[in-house]
């Protein structure tokens, strides 16, 4: 069974903020809750996760993770371990101090959000004046530590026209990817305004733009699996940029989550556990967590399950439970109508590739790290195969070095 190539473990519900779409329902507190897990506890799961998901992004986040003292040594054990760690924050409390701190004890990279290119918004959402300058300074701080940004994006009717000037502001800070987040109205999201379907699509259509004019910069929609099918790959497709999995709905598949007190689910919005690792093995719970097993072996259904992407696709599974109470119904803020010809999808496998790796370069490959590598080995076939190669050597890798790789593993010297 393939492991999780990334995991989000929410550290704890503590914040120094009070966001109006906050899916934890964080909470402003002077101290650590004593239900939450305690470093041992991390410690012992962080080692469950290097033995069946090695090379695994863990991504650290709240609430506040920087408000957690031990988070320099939850951060340093995963990286001995092999894990690649990255802190998921809002950017207040991460000055240059903290930020180098966080390098020195193994983390690749931070994780910002920023939920609009104007200080107004963003504070109001937030309930925080000067919550904007201060992620924007806590990007500027991880970048001059040598810690790879990610901004992250909530979108809404007020903001998703400013999609242009997020990426001009990621470049600005030097963020290597920028990632937009559609709403699951869950938690406090529930007192959100949703997208309609028709802004769904819109805003889509303008992040795949975005993708194609500013190459350099890796720009994805989150929770929004039509993307494939706007870009018309079906399972098992790749395309420049595209692995056979990318941008579709990764939960239960290729992600989990675990939340404060050790419950495990397939993502952030699906609120109830499939058990805790306070009980139960992680490994148990990824290959027999009744919401796991639902979403690696049924096909959804209503709309979803006649379309003719609805594997590649399958809609946002959080967003139909939201919505129907049911993990498996149809995704209802797709607007699309497949042909009266088309057929429902059919699950294929990824095909094997014609091409050889050598040994050296199947090594290579080994040490990127797991989340990313697939897209990395698709886009090195893809170009090898325009080149006519027989065989992807690594002298062949390192000339065609992917300038989008997220991060690169601590302490790895390729």
């Amino acid at each position: 069974m393939v492991a999780p190539h990334l995991i989000s473990w929410n550290l704890t519900r503590r914040c120094n903020l009070a966001c109006g779409h906050c899916y934890l329902d964080a909470v402003q507190r002077k101290s650590e809750t004593s239900d939450e897990l305690t470093l041992p506890e991390v410690v012992r799961v962080i080692d469950e996760i290097a033995e069946f998901a090695s090379g695994a992004m863990l991504v650290l986040t709240g609430g506040e993770p920087l408000l957690r003292r031990d988070l320099g040594d939850i951060v340093e054990h995963a990286a001995v371990v092999g894990l690649m760690p990255v802190v998921g924050t809002n950017g207040i409390l991460l000055d240059a101090a903290r930020a180098q701190y966080l390098r020195e004890r193994g983390a690749a990279g931070v994780g910002i959000s920023l939920d609009s290119t104007m200080p107004e918004f963003h504070d109001r959402l937030r309930g925080h004046e000067g919550a904007w300058q201060g992620a924007l300074a806590g990007m500027r701080a991880a970048r001059a530590a040598g810690l790879g940004v990610l901004m992250q994006a909530t979108l809404f009717e007020e903001n998703r026209h400013e999609l242009a000037g997020f990426a001009d502001l990621a470049a600005e800070v030097g963020a290597m990817a920028l990632n937009f987040f559609f709403l699951v109205c869950t938690g406090r999201g529930v007192t959100q305004t949703d997208l309609s379907g028709q802004a769904y699509e819109e805003t889509l259509s303008g992040i795949l733009a975005l993708q194609q004019a500013r190459p350099k910069l890796m720009i994805r929609a989150r929770c929004a699996p039509y993307a494939r099918r706007m870009l018309g790959l079906h399972a098992g497709e790749v395309a420049e940029g595209y692995a056979e999995w990318s941008s579709a709905c990764l939960a239960g598949r290729r992600y989990l989550r675990i939340g404060p007190k050790g419950e495990v689910t397939p993502c952030p919005y699906v609120p109830d556990g499939s058990g805790s690792v306070r009980s139960q093995p992680l490994r148990e719970i990824w290959d027999t967590g009744a919401d796991f097993v639902r979403l690696r072996d049924e096909m959804p259904g209503g709309k979803c399950g006649a379309c003719d992407y609805r594997v590649s696709c399958g809609g946002c599974r959080a967003r139909a439970l939201a919505t129907t109470g049911d993990l498996m119904d149809e995704d209802g803020k797709c607007n699309y109508c497949p042909p009266v010809s088309a057929n429902p999808e059919l699950p294929s496998q990824r095909c094997a590739s014609a091409l050889a790796w050598s040994p050296e370069a199947q090594r290579l490959l080994e040490r990127i790290p797991s989340f990313v590598r697939a897209k990395v080995r698709a886009s090195l076939e893809q170009k090898a195969s325009a080149a006519g190669e027989v065989i992807v050597s690594a002298d062949f890798m390192r000339r065609q070095r992917p300038a989008n790789l997220p991060f690169s593993r601590p302490n790895s010297r390729d």
